[in-house]
């Protein structure tokens, strides 16, 4: 039986996240996701996904020296950025270093210490091509500050007192299932492909607008209603022409993303003025109360404006997302490849059969 889309298909077996779609929960390794988003940093939950349990004090010094150290991109691939052009999407420019960093990166290690080594200069290139692309001096980086401390500070130039919001979006977003992403990275990596090119392939899944790019979108879409009063009037037009309402609705969540009942909650502590915020929490409400479509608001919503408020350019969050998720790809392909089987689907042939090749000269050009 075709399962197209590949719904309710399981490929392997995990001990890395469990997603109850019908109630909306997600865990980590058991640990429901709010109580990291609340108590834990970037670091530390990234060794929990990476090596299946939470360090001790050493071991999180340890591991957060590790990623200071890998911070800086090699000399020779920061050369290619100034021949970039200006304009290119965040996740292309990520795809373009992690090839170049990739084909220079011939230690043989494990798969855990490449995975380091890849999360640690996500930052890097997203600040040093802003930096780059806005003609401003970059920003290197520093080694007294934790990983998105220092993300911030090379984007800015600035510390905000607000980055532990960022921090706790990303520790929401690190990790979620065999979602479209990470299933990409699980077929490169089934392969024994390197590790760069799975992630590499990865961002390339996630850049789509059904996956992760969907958040570039609910900005202008808050602005385009532009006030809380014109929500209803936006979403029948949306229903009448059959159009996506961008930050609702998802594959597995059957009622509200836990993530975003997470940052709802932080938006309204923390940025309870904001215009998109609030037109964002009206228009929750008018889909949600009135049933429309049976849909829910996902991390995209709430995500998204967070990124906005927190000063961020808006062709940036998918890779901001990514920044986050490249934890978990790489936790699924180590899980995987230790237990390794080349993922081959197979279709279901519906063309004609026996047709006879007619030549050329036969061929009558006018059909």
């Amino acid at each position: 039986m075709i399962q197209k889309g590949l719904d309710g298909v399981k490929i392997c077996e995990s001990s890395i996240c469990y997603l109850d779609g019908i109630n909306g929960r997600l865990y980590y390794r058991g640990i429901p996701v709010e109580e990291l988003a609340e108590k834990s940093t970037f670091e530390e939950t990234a060794y929990f996904l990476w090596y299946g349990e939470l360090p001790t004090k050493s071991e999180l010094e340890e591991f957060k020296r590790k990623m200071v150290d890998y911070r800086e991109l090699p000399a020779e691939a920061l050369g290619i950025l100034y021949h970039l052009p200006k304009n290119l999407h965040y996740i292309d420019v990520l795809k373009i270093f992690l090839s170049i960093h990739g084909s220079m990166d011939g230690n043989d290690e494990d798969l855990r210490e490449k995975a380091i080594r890849v999360a640690s200069v996500f930052p890097t290139i997203l600040a040093y091509y802003y930096r780059y692309s806005k003609g401003k001096e970059l920003i290197r980086p520093r080694k007294d500050l934790s990983h998105v401390e220092n993300f911030y500070y090379m984007m800015f130039g600035e510390r905000n007192e607000k980055i532990r919001l960022l921090e706790s979006a990303f520790i929401l977003l690190m990790e979620q299932d065999i979602n479209a992403s990470t299933f990409a990275a699980l077929v490169i990596a089934s392969t024994l492909s390197d590790l760069y090119s799975c992630i590499v392939g990865a961002l390339g899944a996630l850049k789509g607008p059904l996956h992760g790019g969907a958040s570039e979108k609910v900005p202008p879409m808050l602005e385009e209603i532009g006030s809380e009063d014109r929500v209803e009037e936006f979403v029948q037009k949306c229903l009448k022409e059959k159009r996506k309402i961008m930050g609702f609705g998802h594959r597995v969540y059957k009622t509200y993303d836990p993530r975003a009942v997470f940052l709802k909650r932080v938006l309204q502590e923390h940025f309870p003025d904001s215009k998109l915020f609030r037109i964002a929490s009206k228009l929750e409400e008018y889909i949600v109360s009135n049933k429309i479509k049976n849909i829910y608001p996902n991390v995209d919503l709430y995500s998204s404006v967070l990124f906005e408020e927190l000063g961020f350019p808006r062709n940036m969050f998918t890779a901001l997302f990514a920044t986050a998720r490249v934890v978990g790809w790489t936790a699924h392909v180590i899980e995987y490849v230790s237990d390794n089987k080349l993922i081959r689907p197979t279709s279901e042939y519906v063309g004609p059969m026996d047709v006879e090749y007619i030549p050329i000269e036969r061929r009558d050009e006018n059909g």
